[in-house]
């Protein structure tokens, strides 16, 4: 169900704001950093006033923004400002994961049906485009020969369940696990041993450390 609006972190309606303003927009998309969205908070002294707001441009220091060059920062009253971080009483640079998360409920207005049947076309979507993907298929099929299945035309043939998010913010990918710790048909493959995920964008991509990298059940979003 959708969140209201005025229970969001000044951060996630920033988030918001900031996709809905197309100049802000351009000046990220110049930045060049290479993910799709702002992830660094800033909250800075100035000589008039506070000012609360997301990164979307400036220098740059080993992949980070420099907190001692100019930083370019959309508000949370959706406007943009040059901060030069020497001049600046007080500047924080922090992250925030819970506000993408909150955008996300925020933007959700499927019931709780809808979504279920959402997921489950996601998955079909997915698992025909792992069935179709050679080192994909390959891999499950491993999977499926430990389970007893040989023959992949087989009504027995297992079909990947799993669907999982990988990652976070707006850079989050969605995912089928096809292989790993298996703990029997109720309960799946075990996301806090090694996995192997099958990507929306096509990509196998081993996890070693699940929990690290932020793999959890699409039906969960986390606090």
């Amino acid at each position: 169900m959708k969140e209201s609006k005025s229970r969001l972190s000044w951060q996630a309606v920033t988030l918001i704001l900031w996709r809905q303003d197309a100049e802000a927009m351009k000046v990220w998309k110049r930045a060049g950093v290479g993910s799709s969205a702002p992830e660094v908070f800033c909250e800075a002294q100035t000589p008039k006033g506070l000012v609360q707001g997301v990164v979307i441009g400036g220098d740059r220091l080993n992949d980070a923004w420099d907190r001692d060059g100019e930083l370019i920062v959309f508000t949370r009253k959706s406007t943009i400002v040059r901060l030069n971080g020497p001049e600046l009483p007080t500047l924080t640079l922090s992250a925030c994961p819970k506000a993408f998360e909150d955008v996300m409920m925020y933007n959700d207005t499927r019931s709780a049906a809808r979504q279920h049947i959402d997921h489950m076309v996601l998955k079909s979507g997915l698992t025909f485009n792992m069935l179709g993907h050679e080192k994909a298929s390959a891999i499950w099929m491993d999977h499926a020969r430990r389970l007893g299945c040989t023959d992949p035309e087989a009504p027995e043939m297992p079909v990947p369940h799993q669907l999982v998010w990988l990652g976070s913010g707006l850079n989050r990918a969605l995912a089928l696990v096809i292989a790993g710790r298996w703990d029997g048909p109720h309960e799946g493959f075990n996301l806090y041993h090694p996995l192997t995920l099958f990507t929306d964008s096509s990509n196998v991509v081993a996890v070693e450390d699940p929990v690290a990298s932020e793999v959890y059940p699409v039906e969960q979003v986390p606090a």
